[in-house]
């Protein structure tokens, strides 16, 4: 029986959708900065932000195979490249301010709250493991009132790397102790949930969303699929094993 429950956010606890190239959506965010001197055409802004991503992802790669950008510092960036620079509160808070004007979908999915209540019921120690930015996921799940389900939470951006990464999946075990033939995790992606997690020695589900890329297959077998984003299924499943 499973001790440790193990979620992805996005697509798995999480229904969201974002535009990161929209013109307008970036327009913004050149209004925003206009109050502190700094000024860019929405162009030139969206093109410096993709370009910080993708250094950081290069300079990522010298300690990581699959690196993780950290949207705080890129919001420095943006600041820097004008001469200008920004405290970590106010790069945290433009990157907020991306978030908020990028995001046109974010709601729970159906039956999550009452599956995760139920778990917790059950005695079972419930965590999460999330290609996530700090500053954009925690305040999101505190908005949304599941937070206070989870005794402890791993964001990306905070190690530099991401799930597929094995190294991602260790420093969860080793920060909260988890044992792993104790544990099962539980995402919508194939390669980064499902084949992450069969990787790094950890039994897997896999939860077919909306957001789940029907094209992709995992390398490794899932121990559990759950078809149509059927959350309750997780509980029925794994309960009683």
């Amino acid at each position: 029986m499973y001790k440790n429950f193990i979620f992805d956010v996005y697509g798995t606890l999480v229904d969201i959708h974002t535009n990161e190239y929209d013109l307008s959506t970036w327009q913004k965010l050149v209004n925003t900065l206009s109050f502190y001197d700094v000024n860019y055409t929405a162009e030139e802004l969206k093109e410096t932000y993709f370009m910080s991503c993708d250094l950081q992802m290069r300079l990522g790669q010298k300690n990581f195979k699959h690196p993780e950008v950290d949207v705080v510092e890129i919001s420095k960036h943006i600041f820097e490249n004008k001469g200008k620079k920004a405290t970590k509160t106010l790069a945290t808070h433009l990157a907020q301010e991306f978030r908020a004007f990028s995001t046109e979908r974010l709601r729970v999915y159906p039956d999550v709250t009452e599956t995760l209540k139920q778990l917790k019921r059950a005695h079972k120690k419930l965590f999460i493991l999330s290609n996530a930015q700090r500053c954009y996921t925690k305040p999101e799940l505190e908005k949304l009132g599941l937070l206070k389900y989870f005794s402890g939470v791993i964001y990306s951006s905070d190690y530099g790397c991401a799930k597929p990464d094995t190294k991602l999946f260790d420093i969860a075990c080793e920060k909260f102790k988890i044992n792993k033939q104790e544990s099962i995790y539980i995402g919508n992606d194939p390669k980064t949930d499902v084949d992450g997690a069969k990787a790094s020695k950890i039994d897997c589900l896999w939860i077919k969303s909306n957001l789940t890329d029907y094209d992709a297959k995992p390398k490794f077998s899932p121990k559990y699929t759950v078809e149509n984003g059927d959350f309750k299924e997780i509980a029925r499943l794994l309960l009683k094993k």
